[in-house]
């Protein structure tokens, strides 16, 4: 019994050195996140050109770029290997800049939202009939914003903050309260 005990404390301090290692993968080169806006952030990572071309596209860079006090849930270009090809093919054809628009709003909360102020029983509403769910465990140290594990927190930027995603955001079709 002991020994399944000390297994387990072993796990768990191995997931949580990963978490905060993890912590300090982006932007390092940067002296201080809080000179820059998020557009600007994302510019000086390559690991985000998939979606800052997203956020171009759809017009939504210059509202982001001149907003203040919003959070942005930015997926690595990794996380949009998981996209089918003609969900992409649709996304980026310029006759459906709507529903391009509709996209990354998935991933802008119009207010400044720290890692610790999430827990399970919040969803952001989406539309009428769409919501995107969160998920804590572990006391709030692992978040999932509608399927998507946030993997680095509270990047402070000159106007909101910043959480990098490992997947794509993705809503659910029920009703939910507003965040």
């Amino acid at each position: 019994m002991k020994k399944k005990s000390l297994i387990l404390s072993m796990l768990i301090g191995l997931f949580t050195a990963i978490s905060f290692a993890q912590d300090s993968e982006y932007f390092d080169d940067l002296a201080d996140t809080k000179d820059y806006t998020a557009v600007e952030l994302a510019k000086h990572e390559s690991d985000f050109s998939i979606f800052l071309e997203f956020l171009e596209a759809s017009g939504l860079d210059t509202s982001v770029e001149y907003a203040d006090g919003f959070t942005i849930f930015m997926p690595t270009n990794e996380a949009f290997g998981e996209m089918e090809v003609e969900k992409l093919s649709k996304l980026t054809n310029p006759d459906n800049k709507m529903k391009l628009v509709e996209f990354v709003k998935h991933y802008i909360v119009p207010e400044k939202v720290l890692k610790n102020q999430f827990n399970s029983s919040q969803v952001i509403t989406v539309s009428e009939d769409e919501s995107i769910k969160i998920n804590t465990e572990m006391n709030g140290q692992s978040v999932d914003v509608g399927g998507a594990n946030i993997i680095e927190s509270d990047i402070e930027t000159k106007n909101g903050i910043v959480h990098v995603i490992d997947q794509l955001i993705t809503p659910t079709n029920y009703f939910a309260s507003s965040y």
